[in-house]
């Protein structure tokens, strides 16, 4: 793959290719000593093909956009990348020829000069010899000996090798936990207290900070009150996810789903803005589209039980029991809907028991 908008290395050049599923520490001390060993800096190659071993998590075309990313203020590492199945070869070590007459491609592009010398950093010793005896490369074989780290350990454990593993490709492997159910059930308060108790970073219910900020009630809510906590509350996730902060667990509160178990209540409600036309046809669909776009590891659901507590800023139309189990049986099928039921582990215990039965989940994780 070619991007035209990546400026061209002047000078000598080192190579590093791989995977990358994912990039981290020991890929790192290949690109760092590459270019620091060559005037016009490192080419970087992300290899891979449909099926490949980062997937599911990270497709090739992912890696290679984290790749970028990675070093996009580096003006001494552009990143190329080579699918298999786009230019029709075999895998390693069959398609050797046919994938470096694609390196070969890339190069020209790639460098200023493409008569200027180049040096391949690796750290295998097949690879080491194969672009020796069968091409008459020039090549350098680093050890880890120091940082014995390697792709396939960060993949059975992730967390384990947490540090390990380049900023940009973390977020693929973090674990993502969402704590869900009607309000008033004590969500929030797990959320709060799960991150402080990991140092995990945690999300909000991000239309709360909407209402304030416009200074609406719920009978006001319209079609473009509710996408607007829909796309909020999808991004607010997203980017604690992909945050510094994050070391391997992220606390969801509520998601796209708890959205809609709203919307379809307030639909039917006499006096409210949002109509049934507007919910079926667009705020349902995009509450499961959004749903769907997630990535949960597990999804803890509070089951509604007793008193509903007024904060002055809820719907007391939902304050009895009985109709937060009408939102609770509504939450239940559209987790169903979307597939994603089979994530679903019940919170019906007291506040501690609830606790320290997500603790233990998290725990065994980590312990793995």
């Amino acid at each position: 793959m070619l991007l035209s908008y990546q400026k061209p290395l002047n000078g000598d050049v080192g190579i590093v290719f791989g995977s990358f599923a994912p990039m981290h520490q020991g890929h790192l001390e290949l690109i760092m000593r590459a270019k620091k060993e060559n005037k016009g800096g490192c080419i970087v190659i992300v290899c891979g093909y449909k099926g490949d071993k980062g997937e599911p998590k990270l497709n090739h075309l992912k890696r290679y956009r984290y790749a970028r990313q990675m070093f996009e203020d580096d003006e001494l590492v552009s990143v190329y990348a080579i699918n298999d199945d786009d230019i029709n070869i075999e895998h390693y070590p069959n398609g050797w020829y046919g994938w470096m007459r694609e390196f070969e491609r890339i190069f020209c592009v790639a460098v200023k000069d493409p008569s200027c010398k180049r040096t391949w950093y690796v750290g295998d010793k097949q690879y080491y010899t194969d672009l020796i005896e069968m091409f008459g490369e020039k090549a350098v074989l680093v050890e880890r000996n120091g940082n014995p780290i390697s792709a396939t350990m960060i993949r059975e454990n992730p967390m384990k090798h947490w540090d390990k593993i380049a900023r940009t490709f973390k977020s693929s492997y973090s674990t993502n936990i969402l704590i869900t159910g009607t309000a008033s059930e004590g969500k929030s308060t797990l959320v709060k207290d799960l991150g402080k108790y990991f140092n995990a970073p945690c999300s909000y219910e991000w239309a709360r900070d909407y209402i304030i900020k416009h200074g609406k009630n719920d009978w006001e809510f319209n079609t473009q009150d509710f996408l607007a906590f829909l796309h909020g509350q999808f991004e607010l996730n997203r980017q604690m996810i992909k945050s510094d902060g994050n070391n391997g667990i992220f606390f969801a509160d509520s998601d796209s789903l708890v959205t809609n178990m709203y919307a379809s209540s307030y639909c039917h409600e006499y006096g409210f803005s949002l109509n049934k036309d507007d919910y079926e046809n667009i705020i349902k669909p995009a509450s499961y589209m959004y749903a769907r776009m997630c990535k949960w590891d597990v999804v803890f659901c509070l089951c509604p039980h007793g008193t509903f507590i007024d904060d002055h800023t809820r719907y007391m139309g939902h304050s009895e029991l009985a109709e937060r189990n009408k939102l609770f049986d509504s939450l239940v099928e559209s987790m169903r809907d979307v597939g994603m039921w089979d994530k679903v582990v019940i919170l019906d215990g007291n506040y501690y028991e609830n606790f320290n039965k997500v603790v233990e989940y998290v725990n065994k994780i980590k312990s793995n």
